[in-house]
């Protein structure tokens, strides 16, 4: 007696086959986000160039390309060069090797940019500078509402300045850093960091008579002063004099071997947009330096200071007024506009 025969249940492969489709879609529209997002990149550089073009500068970006696929936005350009346009044509322009800018479509906003040495920049026409370095790199955050954060890092940077048949000048330091920031509080502005560190200059040690590094480094705050990429620095800096701003300097110190310059104060912009203000502070070890240099004219400046300072250094008070800046009653220098 045969037994009834029982039909086996079907299954349905929809299951075997969803996930890879739902991977495909993916595929598809994120690819088509990463395209958004690179057509976005090109726009914004179209834009700033056209931009820069009618305030008088061309920036040129060959071999322009985008790559990065699939959560990199990469920005590459070959030799990129700007060109400033004076009154009478070329004022100024610079070269750099190449340029590669990175963004992430996970971190909107946040680009980071390698540089390759060197820069090129012809000052005019009988002055050029050349500065190579090891590594170059920047980081940028901002958005709709403009910039928020800079820093810039350029490992072991040199300069070589040219001017005329005279002979090149070599510059280097150990490091060079720059962060700028949108500062917090009811009145926003801008805060500032700089340093340069072992900076070796062969003229600077020959006239001081001390082959010992430069470290320069530079803290200041500036209520009420955006600096916005859109804007020319020149239009930031004049909507801030206009409302009678001031920065406040932290920290301006020098140092060279026993040598130490510490000041600090505020400074601002006259109406003819030269700094005015004062720094106020103390230079210890200037005496050994000053020393070697006043001697070879039959002065010895350097042991009076010693003299008068003590072990507390020399109180010094800088006044910028008027386009001059004095020590005391004695004037330093000429002050020209900034812009």
């Amino acid at each position: 007696m045969s037994m009834p025969s029982q039909s086996r249940p079907r299954f349905s492969r929809i299951g075997l086959y969803l996930p890879f489709a739902l991977l495909g879609l993916f595929v598809i529209l994120w690819s088509g986000v990463w395209a958004f997002g690179a057509n976005r990149v090109g726009d914004v550089m179209d834009g700033f160039i056209a931009r820069e073009a009618a305030r008088g500068r061309d920036w040129v970006c060959p071999e322009r390309s985008i790559t990065g696929y699939p959560f990199r936005l990469q920005l590459t350009c070959a030799k990129p060069q700007i060109i400033e346009r004076g009154p009478n044509g070329l004022a100024r322009a610079a070269t750099l090797g190449s340029l590669t800018i990175h963004g992430r479509i996970t971190t909107p906003g946040l680009y980071i940019a390698l540089l390759e040495a060197p820069l090129t920049m012809r000052i005019d026409p009988e002055s050029e500078v050349t500065l190579n370095w090891e590594t170059a790199r920047a980081s940028f955050r901002g958005g709709a509402g403009g910039f928020s954060e800079l820093s810039v890092e350029v490992l072991r940077p040199v300069a070589m300045l040219g001017r005329g048949s005279l002979p090149e000048e070599r510059v280097s330091a150990k490091d060079f850093s720059l962060h700028l920031r949108r500062s917090p509080g009811d009145l926003a502005g801008s805060d500032l960091l700089l340093r340069l560190g072992e900076i070796a200059h062969p003229i600077v040690d020959r006239l001081t008579g001390n082959p010992e590094p430069m470290t320069v480094e530079f803290q200041a705050t500036a209520p009420g002063l955006l600096i916005d990429p859109a804007r020319r620095i020149e239009e930031s800096l004049e909507a801030w004099r206009l409302a009678r701003g001031q920065a406040r300097i932290i920290l301006a110190k020098a140092t060279k071997g026993p040598a130490l310059v510490d000041v600090s104060g505020v400074l601002g912009l006259d109406a003819e947009r030269r700094l005015e203000g004062n720094l106020q502070g103390r230079a210890r070890g200037i005496d050994q330096i000053m020393s070697g240099f006043t001697r070879r004219m039959g002065l010895d400046v350097g042991g009076l200071l010693g003299r008068l300072g003590g072990a507390q250094g020399v109180p010094v008070a800088l006044v910028l007024e008027n386009g001059r800046m004095r020590f005391g009653p004695f004037p330093l220098a000429q002050l020209g506009p900034l812009y």
